[in-house]
């Protein structure tokens, strides 16, 4: 009985402000089964007027996983700007004399996550940066390093995961540290041979890039099931690796992506070879520490200042294919410009500060993270609604906002939805997923020409997370054509 007045409480909240049969997707929604423990969380706005147009327990706090990086990207964009550029120098320290550099050779990182990556550079071309850097170093007259390569990843106070992170997740492609460096998106890749045979134990061929000191443990088996269901255990700068699950049989280069340990001593490494096969001959060791900072760095003594792309770019590629690396790279490059402080915590105290003073209620955000891979992450659908009104109605970036939010059925992570549907190409929605949550949140003009902003979270819902994928493209269609 108490379930019925639930849910009966629920649908009256929904018929107060739908329009013409809206309220049938979900009704049907609700009678599911395997939704009868699932909680949720909805809110549509009409952007124009900000009011309400349907809700249902929009006051409720749920785990949104990856529709996060939306509160993340607006708040990067006010607050640090969309033309903000992310400086890696590379300079001399010591002097430079008949070819002979007398002391270190520094990379100093400025926190630019896109360093070597696929995202931004030619495919087949991630380490062209290396050769680029090789030859303005050339140009400034050295071909002999006397001391070490110095890798100074240092910018942010913050160098490790947010700690509610799982150990299923750190040391796999989507749980990379942030810090102020990274290369290749700090992913690297686990060539498996996997045998025709269920059950049997699989052969790691190669690594790429190859990772100075990496120890692996491949307990990896073949199996009948499909896809990839491998997981790569290990800390951050821990050069040891557990691999443990299952990869299809049959297999003979099966790719599993990992984190780098340590982005920073990668790249040193690399570049060092680098300028080895350029003819520059480094005579001391690789080296992490902090040196100075850059403000601090003479520019005498620069021999490379390199520039990220601009941070509109950098978040339209971090929404329309969901980067973790980079939703936390921006979390710490807030925390920094406003307290000189780059932590997690100093980045999320920053984002509800700003919002705050802008109209927003942060009261039910709970953020311990910018990407949404923590599940102590939780707000309401409200709360993301409001923030996306606001990004309509008075931020002067809601066109690059807007643009990062990929289309449906069209680009990134919206790709394998909205593929049958009269919405593909119609809507931005950012998609969020993890075990037993599904979300999704953007924009759309309804046939009618209504402008909406939306959002819709699902938490330890019974189902297969198909059909669950099946339903919110169907509710979602229903605003499309309903309001």
């Amino acid at each position: 009985m108490k379930r019925l007045l639930i849910i009966s409480a629920l649908f009256i909240t929904i018929a107060v402000y739908s329009q013409g049969n809206i309220n049938k997707p979900f009704d049907a929604f609700m009678k599911n089964e395997a939704m009868k423990n699932a909680a949720i969380s909805i809110c549509v706005t009409d952007t124009k007027t900000d009011s309400i147009l349907l809700s249902s327990t929009q006051q409720l706090c749920l785990v949104p996983a990856s529709v996060q990086k939306l509160i993340t990207s607006a708040s990067a964009l006010e607050i640090l700007g969309g033309k903000q550029q992310f400086k890696t120098i590379v300079w001399s320290r010591g002097t430079i004399k008949n070819g002979k550099l007398t002391g270190d050779l520094v990379i100093t990182g400025g926190g630019d996550p896109t360093l070597g990556s696929e995202n931004f550079c030619v495919p087949g071309e991630k380490k062209k940066f290396l050769s680029e850097w090789a030859h303005q170093i050339k140009q400034r007259g050295i071909d002999t390093i006397t001391g070490n390569l110095v890798a100074d990843p240092y910018l942010f106070s913050d160098q490790d995961v947010p700690g509610s992170w799982l150990w299923e997740d750190v040391a796999n492609y989507f749980g990379a540290v942030a810090t102020g460096i990274s290369v290749y998106d700090d992913i690297y890749e686990l060539h498996f041979n996997v045998p025709a045979i269920e059950g049997q134990p699989t052969e790691i061929t190669h690594i790429e890039p190859e990772i100075p000191g990496l120890l692996l443990k491949n307990k990896v088996l073949s199996s009948s099931q499909k896809g990839d269901h491998a997981y790569v255990f290990g800390s951050p700068y821990d050069t040891y690796r557990l691999i443990k699950g299952t990869l299809p049989v049959g297999s003979p280069d099966f790719i599993v992506k990992a984190s780098v340990p340590d982005a920073s001593l990668l790249l040193a490494n690399e570049l060092k070879k680098v300028l080895t096969d350029s003819l520059v001959v480094v005579l001391g060791d690789i080296e992490k520490k902090k040196v100075i900072s850059p403000s601090r760095i003479d520019s005498q003594q620069i021999n490379v200042l390199w520039l990220s792309p601009d941070l509109s770019e950098i978040i339209e590629k971090m929404n329309k294919e969901s980067i973790n690396l980079y939703a936390e790279t921006l979390l710490k490059h807030i925390g920094f410009t406003i307290s000189e402080n780059g932590s997690t915590e100093a980045g999320v105290a920053a984002i509800k500060d700003f919002w705050n003073k802008h109209g927003v209620d942060t009261q039910d955000l709970f953020m311990v993270d910018g990407s949404g891979l923590s599940r102590q992450n939780a707000f309401t659908a409200k709360t993301l609604v409001d923030i996306l009104v606001y990004m309509k109605n008075k931020s002067p970036w809601f066109d690059a906002f807007k643009k990062s939010i990929p289309l449906t059925g069209i680009e990134g992570t919206q790709k394998n939805y909205f593929q049958e549907s009269v919405l593909k190409g119609k809507a931005n929605a950012k998609t969020g997923s993890m075990t037993r949550v599904r979300s999704m949140a953007g924009y759309m003009t309804t046939q009618h020409g209504k402008e909406i902003a939306f959002a819709m979270i699902i938490n330890n819902y019974s189902t297969t997370s198909s059909t669950v994928n099946q339903i919110i493209e169907k509710w979602i269609e229903s605003l499309y054509l309903n309001l």
